[in-house]
């Protein structure tokens, strides 16, 4: 091989290096991270940040399961990285870790009060089967007092938020694209497009997909009040 042949083998292998080892900070650190349930090595995925948060306030599982009406075996499997939660589950987690679902996600603050997320950027999670099997990512910042929690949700007319949940706080829905059925108690109804519901999420409440595709913007006001 040339001296020439080797130099330039030698730039290409370091450049690799140092690309992989940038994405892996990018992942560690938490501002970048692959869709889905997992988000990748420990320390992005959603349980992490929540079994971090539970040591600091020298909880124990079974105490947390208590205060969240969540299993003992789910929550630690969650904390392993290796089950997923609802929005409404992951509401009671963060009240009970007095901390917010959008610092559970990776979401961080802004030192200027500035919060944009970027479509490409979004950091989408998927409920398991058992709940629903829905997307869903946090779009609001991680601010212990902020007023609400705003999600982006995507369903299908195969998925559903699980029936039955509640949590604490108003919930409103504003439907982006889409059909969506919302069973309130007594009522049932039903958002299209440019449609608008708000109720007390103490209130149980499932949230059924009609049409192949439906995107609803979901925003809880007050859960941690």
């Amino acid at each position: 091989m040339s001296y020439r042949m080797k130099a330039r083998t030698e730039r290409l292998t370091q450049t690799k290096q140092t690309t992989s080892e940038h994405r892996q900070d990018k992942v560690l650190d938490g501002t970048t991270a692959p869709t889905g349930s997992r988000l990748g090595p420990a320390g992005t995925h959603p349980g992490h940040y929540a079994r971090a948060a539970r040591r600091r306030q020298n909880l124990t599982l079974d105490e947390l399961a208590e205060r969240t009406g969540l299993s003992k075996g789910h929550l630690s499997r969650f904390e392993r990285g290796e089950k997923s939660l609802s929005i409404a589950a992951l509401i009671r987690l963060a009240e009970a870790l007095q901390t917010r679902v959008s610092t559970l996600l990776g979401e961080s603050a802004g030192a200027d009060g500035l919060h944009v997320v970027r479509a490409a950027d979004r950091q989408v999670l998927t409920s398991s089967p058992s709940e629903g099997g829905y997307r869903y990512a946090a779009l609001s910042r991680a601010q212990v007092d902020a007023p609400y929690e705003a999600f982006i949700v995507h369903l299908n007319a195969e998925s559903s938020m699980n029936k039955g949940a509640y949590h604490g706080g108003e919930e409103m829905f504003f439907v982006l694209s889409g059909t969506v059925e919302i069973e309130l108690a007594a009522h049932t109804l039903v958002l299209r497009s440019g449609d608008y519901a708000q109720f007390p999420g103490h209130i149980q409440h499932h949230v059924r997909g009609v049409d192949p595709q439906t995107s609803i913007l979901i925003i809880v006001a007050g859960a941690n009040e």
